[in-house]
């Protein structure tokens, strides 16, 4: 099991699990990016911008954490720098899959940074070193450029084509479908 108090390092990142006094945060984060985000994400719930429902969230993830069915991260600047986005290893299958799904968002302020790019490698380290799990898999739009660099810069493979796969921005959305594997991880180069 993930201790809720580990904190993963990188170079300018952390990620770490997320904490009831992250919720103000967040919801100022998630206002002042919602025109930045909204092309790229699902119609947001009330728990993006209020932040007592965004305690409530952080709550919830959690225990999902505890229970071993989704890792939705902080990603900080530094290890107690302001957080700047979310890094989401999701639905976490155990038995014959080992499988999580990544999802990630940033802060506008940031954006175009390669901070992305670093809590994404961050997360894959920990899926696959920390959690155990086989395979990661992310689903793109194709027309978001900057998504498919970092999938494309952490070593994923794109695996195929999905029409209509989420609703996103309130419109069903074609996906372009990656997955890395640990082997691939591994022999990657870093």
């Amino acid at each position: 099991m993930l201790p809720l108090r580990a904190i993963f390092r990188g170079p300018r990142v952390c990620l770490r699990a997320p904490r009831a006094s992250d919720a103000p945060r967040i919801v100022e984060i998630r206002a002042r990016s919602r025109e930045f985000l909204r092309p790229w994400v699902p119609v947001p719930g009330p728990d993006e911008f209020d932040v007592t429902l965004a305690r409530a969230r952080i709550q919830r993830d959690r225990r999902d954490i505890r229970a071993d069915r989704h890792y939705r991260f902080c990603m900080t600047l530094g290890e107690a720098g302001p957080v700047i986005g979310r890094v989401a290893l999701s639905q976490v299958f155990r038995g014959i899959f080992q499988n999580a799904y990544l999802g990630y968002w940033i802060d506008v302020e940031h954006h175009g940074r390669g901070l992305t790019t670093e809590g994404v490698r961050l997360a894959l380290d920990v899926a696959f070193r920390e959690i155990g799990l086989h395979r990661v898999q992310a689903a793109i739009m194709p027309h978001n450029a900057a998504s498919l660099g970092v999938a494309r810069k952490c070593g994923f493979r794109q695996e195929g084509r999905a029409e209509r796969y989420l609703q996103i921005a309130g419109q069903w959305q074609d996906h372009l479908l990656f997955a890395i594997t640990a082997e691939d991880w591994v022999d990657l180069p870093r």
